[in-house]
Formats: structure tokens, sequence, C-alpha cells
């Protein structure tokens, strides 16, 4: 399973991504160990093997950039631990130079893609900061609408698909 974007790849890691993961997995430390992360990835191919239509564990998925398909760039998923029939979605470029230029947007548009097209879903929540205006931009050009605020003030978004 493979998604491509206009300048992105999206994709599970495997056990050739290992210092990749190692080097950018959103931890407290830096660099994991090798046991480390042979845990995490195998963590990770586990939660994708419980997701079917209709109910999405959890997916995780590297982001590389087309024209270096080897070094991870950053992070996106659906978390669906809370709620499985309607995730949450995440983004997290690490790579400076994705930000900016509209990746962020090609991502949710693409996990959005994935949880109507792969897992039949229908509704997909998000959130950000109420500061975090990039973050907020993306969702809104994706398709999410703007449904409340957390009890942080922080910005709640919704996809429902039509």
């Amino acid at each position: 399973m493979e998604y491509r974007t206009d300048n992105l790849i999206l994709r599970p890691v495997t056990e050739e991504d290992l210092a990749e993961v190692a080097r950018t997995w959103p931890s407290g430390h830096h660099p994991l160990s090798d046991e480390e992360t042979r845990a995490e990835i195998t963590r990770m191919q586990q939660t994708h093997s419980r997701n079917t239509a209709g109910r999405l564990h959890h997916l995780c998925l590297a982001v590389f950039d087309k024209n270096d398909p080897r070094t991870i760039r950053g992070w996106v998923g659906l978390d669906g631990r809370r709620n499985p029939s309607e995730p949450e979605i995440f983004v997290l470029l690490q790579d400076k130079d994705l930000r900016g230029k509209g990746n962020g947007t090609q991502c949710m548009k693409a996990l959005l893609r994935i949880a109507a097209e792969e897992y039949a879903l229908s509704v997909v929540h998000g959130g950000c900061h109420k500061e975090n205006t990039a973050s907020a931009r993306a969702m809104e050009k994706a398709g999410m609408i703007l449904c409340g605020h957390d009890e942080d003030g922080g910005l709640r978004y919704m996809y429902k698909k039509s």
C-alpha cells in the first residue's frame, strides 16, 4: 500500500526503513535503538492489520518526498483508537522544507480519500491549536469544516462524506 500526492509518497514503513524510523519517530529521545525501532515497526504493522472496512484502529504512514523516496520527512495517519468509525486525522511534517507549500493539504486530502475509499468511513475528525493557522487552513482546504472548540480552546474540524 502506497499513496501518492503531487509531491509526496505516503506509505507504511518496513524493516528496510529501520534507520529512518529510528531517526524520525516522534518520541522523547532520538535516535531510537534498533530494538525500540523494530518494536515500533511491528506495532504499526499489527495495528494496520486490525483495520477493516468501517473500523479503523490506527493507520500510520511515513511521508517521503517523491524526489527522495528513502528519507522520511514526516508522519501522517488516521487514529481510530477513541472511535474506530470516526477516526482523527494527524499530520506531522517534521521537515521544515515541506511546510508552507501545500504539502499538509495534500496529506490531508490523501488521508480523507483513504478513509473513504479504503475503509468505507464517512466521518473523520481533526483538530489543532487555535493559533496553528497552517493546520487549520490545510484542514479547510482538504474539505473539513470547523465544527467547534475543545476544552482548551483548540479548533475542532470534521469531514463528512456526502
